[in-house]
């Protein structure tokens, strides 16, 4: 019995040294990004490592708005205890407007991993996307081409005088 319960104590051990190797830090907490239809907009997610050895890291978006997102780097390495600046670049489609929440996900796994076993983080986002300035270039594009057809049939009517 004692030898069954020191197994025991031992496997615990290692498991716990093994989980406590890997680990991940984020900041900033959450993302907020205001863009138009049709344009962009860059925020920086600092993904930090707070193991005590190297491991890969993968930065990566909920599913559905996976095309929305340019992510660099989105896969990287880091040793213990130092951090890298992840750009997200989000630039929504023409026909998208509204508020939207999502998940970045930040995930970190040993090296040798799949990221099948590992640690990771959600940070909320919240896009806000509009799409006021493109209703006023459609109308402003509207207005000249009518100004202009004006001054084209005003011209035609003048020669059409003379």
């Amino acid at each position: 019995m004692f030898k069954k319960i020191l197994i025991f104590i031992i496997l615990c051990f290692i498991f716990t040294q093994t989980a406590s190797a890997i680990g991940i830090g984020v900041t900033p907490g959450n993302l907020n990004f205001s863009v138009q239809a049709g344009g962009s907009d860059t925020k920086s997610l600092f993904v930090i490592n707070t193991g005590t050895e190297v491991s890969n890291y993968k930065v990566y978006v909920d599913e559905e708005y996976a095309d929305w997102f340019d992510i660099s780097p989105d896969n990287f390495n880091l040793s213990a205890s130092e951090n890298k600046e992840v750009i997200l670049k989000i630039k929504p489609p023409l026909s998208v407007k509204g508020e939207f929440d999502f998940k970045v996900y930040a995930v970190s796994s040993s090296p040798e991993s799949d990221f099948s076993v590992g640690s990771g983080i959600k940070v909320p986002v919240h896009a806000a996307v509009s799409n006021s300035n493109m209703m006023i270039a459609i109308l402003l594009t509207l207005v000249i081409a009518g100004v202009g057809t004006l001054l084209y049939i005003r011209k035609k009517k003048r020669e059409s005088i003379l």
